[in-house]
């Protein structure tokens, strides 16, 4: 079978998803493969600092009180304004809204409440390798996604592509006033899109650690190709327990630096695309 890295594949008539997991070699990290737990983490943690903090457009929220008075109504209903004292401060409540935009504050109540668990299509990138597996001597985790799993475990770790843009995507509070959720969080700038990125947003969860199912999703496992022949052992214990707790074996492989190319490559993988030295 030849697999397209940038979609789903089709086998024997169920659609799967494979995706990859770009871990530093900790007993932390670990816990992936012997525990089936996954790291959720709050954008407000995330290295680009621009992401999932969307710009806004100070004009509209001048005009707030023209396209949006029911927000205006609500906050002078929390206070107990009579509908006289909402217009009186109307002002007020408008500055007071801008402070928390342009404070950032804005931003932290909007990502503070949700979590997300990022994956690459690609499990060969040099770039990933290096930045989040610890310089190639991490690991990597293949996430086998079939649509067929049951409803319960498959519906926290479907991910979604993110778009990489020049510009940031922006809140006009006139219209949309933090609708758009989706344009937020899953844009980002290009500078980014060797990442390959994909991602899993729960609203409403926290970041933490979280179950998955090793028996419906932990496909394989590749070390990084300079992972220490100790860590690679312990590695390889993690693997082992892994396979006796669900029983059924999960292949670890070892990346490898191609010899004549800037590549890297995965021998004795399934894919073509992820194996061959070229």
């Amino acid at each position: 079978m030849r697999m397209d890295l940038e979609s789903v594949v089709v086998e024997n008539g169920v659609e799967v998803m494979y995706r990859y997991k770009y871990l530093p070699f900790n007993e932390y990290s670990l816990k992936t493969i012997t525990e089936g737990t996954l790291k959720f983490t709050c954008p407000l943690d995330f290295n680009d600092p621009f992401d999932c903090s969307p710009a806004y457009d100070p004009k509209s929220i001048d005009n707030l009180h023209k396209y949006r008075p029911d927000l205006l109504k609500k906050v002078g209903d929390s206070k107990g304004l009579s509908p006289a004292k909402r217009i009186m401060n109307r002002g007020r409540f408008v500055q007071n809204i801008r402070n928390v935009v342009e404070s950032g504050e804005y931003v932290k109540t909007l990502v503070s409440g949700i979590s997300v668990f990022c994956v690459s299509r690609t499990p060969n990138n040099t770039l990933m390798w290096s930045h989040y597996a610890d310089h190639h001597r991490g690991f990597l985790v293949e996430l086998r996604i079939a649509m067929d799993t049951p409803d319960h475990h498959l519906t926290n770790l479907i991910p979604y592509q993110v778009s990489y843009q020049d510009k940031r995507p922006i809140v006009n509070w006139a219209t949309a006033c933090g609708k758009n959720l989706e344009e937020y969080f899953y844009t980002k700038s290009r500078d980014w899109d060797y990442e390959q990125e994909e991602r899993v947003i729960n609203p409403g969860q926290r970041s933490g650690i979280y179950p998955y199912s090793r028996e419906h999703f932990l496909c394989s496992v590749i070390a990084g190709a300079r992972m220490s022949p100790d860590d690679h052992q312990q590695l390889q214990r993690a693997v082992t327990q892994a396979s006796s707790d669900i029983g059924k074996t999960i292949p670890l492989y070892q990346a490898k630096l191609a010899t004549h190319s800037y590549r890297v490559y995965v021998p004795d993988h399934p894919f073509p695309e992820v194996s061959r030295e070229i």
